[in-house]
């Protein structure tokens, strides 16, 4: 997988800081709860940051701490959505890290670690931000989780489920990012809603969306990444457009 193959360092750094954070004293993080994301689960939230910081400015240490607690705050989520499908004593794995309990404490720890992250950054000034985006996933989750067929029976709500449990993280990647990286006022604002489509339309195909269902979503997005100059940046942000483009992410896992 070469699709961020020049910030390849960067990423390393990202779960690197992770890994470091998921030592406890009774352990790793991954001896007790089972955490099968593929690459661009492991990859993509981070990666976005960090492109959206180099199209403004060079990376820095808080740039790779911001992707480390947007990706902490990814999996918290995933852990405690997929907790809420399954409900307790429903899973009867032999696999102890999938018991009920472990994830419950495993979502809660994850969450606590992007507040300590941006604490040791010295970026507790985005705090707000990604405060308003954990409330907005748990409550699109809960809704989501309590309204099934909603894709059918108001298309309109289930458009706002979705933007809030999904696309809202990477539209806070990309805007927090450019941030980082100095962008003016008018260019965060480009990039929040760079990543809304783009998140929209990864969200959608991964809920079974048809390529058809998505093209308003990467058409806008592309349309917004035009308005930046030429770069190794920008042109990364159009392959991500060009590979949701293609509709086989969601059957091919992208394992790099």
């Amino acid at each position: 997988m070469h699709l961020f193959h020049h910030i390849c360092e960067d990423l390393k750094k990202v779960q690197l800081l992770i890994q470091k954070n998921f030592n406890v004293r009774a352990g790793n993080v991954n001896d007790f709860i089972k955490q099968d994301y593929n690459y661009l689960d492991i990859n993509l939230r981070p990666a976005l940051v960090i492109i959206s910081n180099r199209l403004f400015g060079p990376v820095t240490p808080q740039t790779i701490a911001l992707g480390a607690v947007l990706q902490f705050i990814y999996m918290a989520s995933q852990v405690h959505i997929r907790l809420s499908e399954s409900g307790p004593g429903k899973d009867k794995s032999a696999d102890i890290r999938s018991a009920y309990q472990f994830p419950v404490l495993v979502g809660d720890f994850l969450y606590g670690k992007f507040f300590t992250t941006l604490c040791e950054a010295g970026i507790v000034r985005y705090l707000s931000n990604l405060a308003e985006l954990i409330c907005a996933i748990n409550k699109c989750g809960i809704l989501n989780i309590n309204n099934p067929g909603l894709e059918f029976a108001d298309k309109r709500q289930y458009i706002d489920i979705v933007r809030g449990e999904s696309a809202e993280i990477f539209a806070c990647c990309a805007r927090l990012g450019a941030d980082l990286g100095g962008a003016d006022s008018a260019s965060r604002q480009r990039m929040y809603d760079y990543g809304i489509n783009l998140g929209m339309a990864y969200a959608l195909l991964e809920r079974g969306a048809s390529l058809n269902q998505i093209n308003k979503y990467l058409t806008t997005a592309e349309s917004i990444i035009k308005q930046f100059p030429p770069s190794d940046e920008q042109a990364s942000l159009k392959n991500l457009l060009d590979l949701l483009a293609k509709e086989n992410i969601v059957v091919q896992r992208m394992v790099g």
